[in-house]
């Protein structure tokens, strides 16, 4: 196997220290937020396209993977790491899509198996409304005896707020005082 010059793309050790490479998936994931979020805009006078379930759903992918990135890169925040999917519904949430959109089948779900992806038409809303789109993105989970539903875009924004608070928690580089979704650079 050739030793590729400035490492490779998971392993970029030569000019990014090991306990910073969780950045570059972080980087990713607040890439695939803006395209949620451009998508979120758009549907507000069409209707959604499977193109468009396509940009959550591999958004919640990358989500779910910035914690093996994190386990891989910063270790000592393991145990802290796994407290927060175990504390937060959305986060075991995110875990199930993602590795039910990966393997079809859910053998250890940490929440539903069968977690249902639909789309709902608001009659009311288009009544009051002619011009703007009134069919919803929704996803369900089943939470013991309750189903827990929620607009497919305010999940995913509560998934990367779960993260975006957890980083500023755990890791005292990170900064959001100016308002911004991202991480310094440096």
């Amino acid at each position: 196997m050739p030793e590729w010059f400035g490492g490779s793309a998971l392993s970029p050790n030569s000019h990014i220290p090991l306990d910073n490479q969780w950045r570059l998936q972080w980087q990713r994931i607040i890439r695939w937020d803006r395209r949620v979020q451009a998508v979120r805009e758009e549907i507000r006078h069409r209707e959604p396209t499977e193109y468009d379930i396509d940009i959550v759903i591999v958004f919640l992918q990358n989500c779910y993977h910035l914690r093996d990135w994190l386990q891989a890169c910063r270790p000592d925040l393991g145990g802290k790491v796994d407290t927060l999917f175990d504390k937060h519904l959305e986060m075991k949430a995110c875990r199930d899509v993602c590795n039910g959109f990966k393997h079809k089948h859910l053998n250890r779900p940490s929440l539903d198996p069968a977690f249902n992806l639909y789309r709902e038409f608001d009659h009311f809303e288009a009544e009051a409304n002619p011009s703007s789109n009134s069919v919803f993105l929704r996803i369900a989970f089943a939470d013991g005896q309750d189903v827990r539903k929620f607009d497919r875009f305010d999940f995913s924004e509560k998934c990367f707020g779960i993260w975006r608070d957890f980083l500023a928690k755990e890791l005292p580089q990170v900064n959001f005082a100016d308002g911004s979704r991202e991480l310094p650079t440096n």
